[in-house]
């Protein structure tokens, strides 16, 4: 079979934003490279592409220099309040061999693959968000779940939870005071553009049996007004996976939102390479709403691609022959396609 042939692969990335202190640049690569190479040993060791992802995210959500998990940026009130989700489209190869793992609400997108996902927002006590969002899809008949709901159903699976307060670094605490301080001087609006922080952590893979995954976490823009939920917490917006390939996307979530950036780029992976695609797509979005994203691609076959249009954007990435990889993207142009 052709799926067969399928190598396994992996890319993350650590959000798109602005460039940020040079002083941390260092050890965000580091922590990059830790995550990656945590993911790529799950599936060097024929693990799945869903294990991958979600333990690639959770190392950038224990990292406090990523905006997502214990690294998460403040909202206008001073809170922690993370969005995460999981999507995972899986071969099937017949009735007997699922032996019934799949929950009831999967759905079938494709004659070969099921798909299934699960998602969280407005989280504030739980330390790995991603890792609750696998559970909702996982132990749940639900696909998104939101604050104090959420936080009580990971009581009920066995996920511990923390107090809020445990969840505040004191970066982020000091990035808080400092917009606040600049909301006062030039006004909300131009502190929250002034506000620096890298955006969304995410991953996206293929494992050797064909199974495909993406996995997306955040802790949302800074300064954000309390209740809030971007594009991570959505699926078809920050995270898609499908029997084409999967999505993670990074930025200014209201316009990955209208724009169903996610969605739109996997299913055009019929028709187009990762890396065309990825370029295109955040193209397609810089059109639609003149916003700032990055995106992350895999296809079915391991090929991977990504392209962002902010200032700032790192990924790092795995696959069989080029082994372990870390990049500060450049830019695509901004200018509007004719």
């Amino acid at each position: 079979m052709a799926r067969a042939r399928n190598l396994p692969a992996l890319v993350a990335h650590g959000g798109a934003g602005n460039a940020g202190p040079g002083a941390e640049r260092t050890e965000r690569r580091r922590g990059m490279m830790a995550a990656i190479r945590l993911g790529a040993g799950i599936l060097r060791a024929n693990g799945s592409a869903l294990e991958a992802v979600v333990a690639t995210v959770a190392a950038l959500e224990d990292h406090p220099l990523f905006n997502a998990g214990y690294g998460s940026l403040l909202n206008s009130e001073g809170n922690v309040e993370m969005d995460a989700s999981v999507m995972y489209a899986e071969p099937v190869v017949s009735d007997s061999a699922r032996r019934g793992k799949r929950p009831d609400r999967t759905h079938s997108h494709d004659a070969d693959y099921s798909v299934s996902a699960g998602a969280v927002a407005v989280v504030s006590r739980v330390r790995n968000p991603i890792i609750l969002a696998r559970a909702v899809m996982e132990h749940s008949p639900h696909i998104l779940m939101a604050g104090p709901g959420a936080e009580n159903f990971a009581r009920k699976v066995g996920i511990r939870l923390v107090r809020p307060e445990e969840m505040v670094t004191e970066r982020a605490r000091e990035r808080w005071r400092a917009r606040k301080q600049q909301s006062g001087i030039l006004g909300a609006e131009a502190a929250a553009r002034a506000a620096i922080g890298h955006g969304t952590v995410g991953a996206v893979a293929v494992d050797l049996h064909g199974a495909i995954a993406a996995a997306t976490s955040t802790g949302g823009v800074p300064g954000k007004l309390f209740g809030r939920v971007g594009d991570s917490a959505l699926i078809g917006a920050g995270t898609f996976a499908h029997a084409f390939g999967a999505a993670s996307a990074t930025g200014q979530g209201e316009a990955i939102i209208l724009t169903a950036l996610c969605r739109e780029a996997v299913l055009a992976l019929a028709d187009a390479s990762p890396t065309v695609l990825a370029r295109e797509a955040i193209a397609e979005m810089i059109d639609a709403t003149g916003a700032e994203a990055g995106l992350i691609v895999i296809d079915r076959r391991g090929r991977i691609g990504y392209a962002h249009n902010a200032a700032s954007m790192q990924v790092a990435r795995y696959d069989p022959v080029g082994g372990v990889q870390h990049l500060w993207l450049e830019p695509i142009a901004t200018a509007r396609r004719p």
